[in-house]
């Protein structure tokens, strides 16, 4: 392992402590949050969150996104890294958030379980799985681009990391305004969406990989 590798382990290691501790703590905010409204008007299988209270989580979500972002800046070295670095750490911290409330409050009682995932800027729903297999997709993809911080991205990569997210994005608000009218009753996920989304952001960061590796 070269002193370069070692550098860049440790900046990825320490990065993922920060993002782990506040994926906790953030689930921390939520579960009081949750005293406060009832858990069955907040993510019951019944009813999907109240409008009306939304502005209370956008605030806390856009402080996270804030927070992650200055963080990523810190840890990363050109730009390129610090795109990698907030979506490194946006992945452990979305993982880790679900960890804190199946470990503290037993919720959700499956990885299949519907729930309000984002409203930034419109709110997101699914399984809580699905947002949990795109942040291993970041953490994964960020690993291996941070070994190749010197790359040309692709075009395709860059097309492909932003098709990516537009299919996950509508997966998770295409059934909005039928789950605000009638909550998560007969609703299923597009998992054949969040699996194409996965394809084509892993095709284009292949592609940036492969032209690396032929140039050396």
């Amino acid at each position: 392992m070269t002193n370069n590798d070692k550098t860049v382990w440790n900046r990825l290691v320490w990065l993922g402590v920060f993002a782990v501790a506040m994926g906790l703590l953030e689930a921390i905010c939520v579960i009081y949050l949750r005293r406060l409204f009832p858990v069955s008007e907040w993510a019951g299988v019944l009813s999907a969150p109240p409008l009306e209270r939304f502005h209370i989580e956008i605030i806390r979500e856009a402080s996270t996104l804030v927070m992650l972002v200055a963080v990523a800046w810190l840890a990363g070295v050109n730009t390129r890294s610090r795109i990698a670095c907030f979506f490194y750490a946006f992945g452990f911290w979305d993982i880790f958030y679900y960890v804190g409330l199946k470990w503290l409050a037993n919720w959700p009682g499956s990885w299949l379980e519907w729930d309000c995932l984002f409203l930034i800027p419109k709110p997101w729903y699914g399984p809580v799985l699905a947002p949990v297999l795109i942040s291993v997709y970041f953490i994964l993809a960020c690993i291996a681009l941070h070994f190749r911080l010197n790359a040309r991205w692709s075009y395709g990569m860059i097309v492909g990391q932003i098709l990516g997210f537009c299919v996950w994005f509508w997966s998770f608000i295409k059934d909005g305004n039928q789950i605000q009218a009638h909550g998560f009753h007969n609703v299923k996920y597009s998992w054949t969406l969040l699996a194409l989304g996965i394809i084509i952001a892993s095709v284009g960061l292949w592609l940036t990989l492969r032209n690396n590796s032929e140039q050396k």
